[in-house]
This record gives structure tokens, C-alpha cells and sequence, in this order.
């Protein structure tokens, strides 16, 4: 019988015995949000919870359970467009605390936090700092970001950040049927200033909403993006998230 990563499908008594063998459990989280008008609002979700999983396959046994996934985050800067659900930053915090409270009582002393919403990250820092001080939790949290030097490689687009060339290439791999690619728009983008363009690296940072920098909800070119890329990209990440894992599974 094959063994079960997902902490949700296993008995209370299988659970168990895992956290009797290993000591870690991962979370994935994402987001519900607009995501242009060609890709699934649940892009973030199903793409943290993919690579997650395909990961974990690739363990050796006993491999880490995987637990439900978060699917919603931190999303205010996309409320300018349908679709769109959000919450508030201490809500979020406090969840992913309470989770991990609840891991470590459970018998898992080190907890991965893999997100698939690059605004989720401030949050999340917060609440392993929180857990680190008032349990002594292990937090390690990683995301897409994992996958920068194929990005570096394969990504032709400026300043592709949301719903383009790369996002739009992981979705052709993993689930082509739900991409509309009749509505994939042309690039459409305006910063404040030149100067304060992503890929200008900015000295000093800025809010921003997403309407206030693209009518189509999108940053980033989708019309560059390919099935061929997407399948490099999920190669390369799920690869280096296996090795990473092996890594914090690894520490005393």
C-alpha cells in the first residue's frame, strides 16, 4: 500500500506513528485572487499545493505530511479587479499560528511553510518569528522564488510579476484546459517612475494596488509564455523543493 503524505487522508492513529518517525510537516499556502483575464483565480493555491506534492512523491520514505492547504492570503493590492478574496494580515498571522501550534502538538517540530503568493511573505515571517519565541517551532518558509535562476533563463518579459510570461507558462504545464489563452491580453504596464520598476531593483520601495499599474490586471508579458518553458520550470522547482526538504529534515 502506498504510503499517505496528505495529513488530512490519514487516521489519527497513522498520523501518529509518522510524527513517530519523522519530524516535519509542511503547509502550502496561497491565495484567491484575480489573476488577468486568463488564468484561474486559484492559480497560487493549486500551484502551491502542485509542487508541494510532487515534491513529497519524490522522499524517500517516511516522508512528511502534507497538510490541507491555506487558500486564502494577504491580497489587498488586487481588489481593484473581480475575483479577488482577502484577509487581513493579523487574521492571517494568527491562522498560520494557531496551525502550527497545533502541528508541534502534534509531534512535528519543524514545520514548512511553502507559499505560492509572493504577498504572503511578510505575514508569514511574522508568524515563524511568533512561533519561534513562544514555542520553539522550527519554521522554514520558501516559495516560487526557488525557481529564479530558470526564471532568470527562460523568462524573456520586464518586470514579470503577476499573471505573465511565468505564471502563465506554469499553468500551460500543469492544467492547460483552464487557461483561456482567447483573453490572454497584450503587455500593459505603467510604474510611477522608471526608476521604480521591479526589475530596476528600487533603492526605496512603494505600495502599489495593481490597478494603479495595469489596466488588465497583469505585470509581466503572457502573450511570451509556452508549455515548454512551464515543464523546465516545474522540473527545476520541484527538484530543488525535494532537495530542501531533505535539508530540513536532516537537522537535529
Amino acid at each position: 500500500m502506498e504510503e499517505k503524505i496528505r495529513w488530512g487522508e490519514m487516521n489519527r492513529w497513522e498520523l501518529n506513528k509518522r510524527a513517530e518517525m519523522i519530524d516535519t510537516a509542511i503547509l502550502p499556502i496561497g491565495s484567491l485572487e484575480q489573476h488577468g483575464p486568463h488564468l484561474p483565480l486559484d492559480t497560487d493555491s493549486y500551484d502551491a499545493e502542485y509542487i508541494v506534492e510532487k515534491a513529497v512523491k519524490r522522499l524517500e520514505t517516511p516522508r512528511p505530511p502534507i497538510l490541507p492547504l491555506i487558500p486564502y492570503g494577504v491580497s489587498e493590492h488586487h481588489m481593484g479587479f473581480p475575483g479577488t478574496v482577502t484577509i487581513e494580515p493579523n487574521t492571517f498571522e494568527d491562522l498560520i499560528v494557531n496551525i502550527g501550534q497545533s502541528v508541534l502538538q502534534n509531534g512535528f517540530k519543524k514545520l514548512i511553510i511553502f507559499t505560492g503568493h509572493g504577498g504572503n511573505e511578510s505575514t508569514i515571517e511574522m508568524a515563524a518569528r511568533k512561533l519561534k519565541k513562544e514555542t520553539g517551532m522550527d519554521v522554514f518558509i520558501d516559495s516560487f522564488k526557488l525557481m529564479d535562476p530558470e526564471k532568470e533563463e527562460l523568462v524573456d518579459s520586464e518586470n514579470d510579476v503577476h499573471a505573465g510570461e511565468f505564471e502563465t507558462s506554469l499553468v500551460l504545464a500543469a492544467r492547460e484546459n483552464l487557461l483561456d489563452e482567447r483573453m490572454i491580453p497584450e503587455k500593459e504596464m505603467e510604474f510611477p517612475d522608471q526608476e521604480l520598476e521591479f526589475d530596476n531593483d528600487p533603492e526605496f520601495s512603494f505600495a502599489w494596488n495593481t490597478h494603479e499599474l495595469t489596466g488588465t490586471g497583469v505585470l509581466g508579458d503572457p502573450e511570451r509564455a509556452t508549455k515548454e518553458k512551464g515543464e523546465k520550470l516545474w522540473e527545476a522547482g520541484i527538484e530543488r523543493l525535494k532537495k530542501r526538504i531533505e535539508v530540513v529534515m536532516r537537522l537535529d
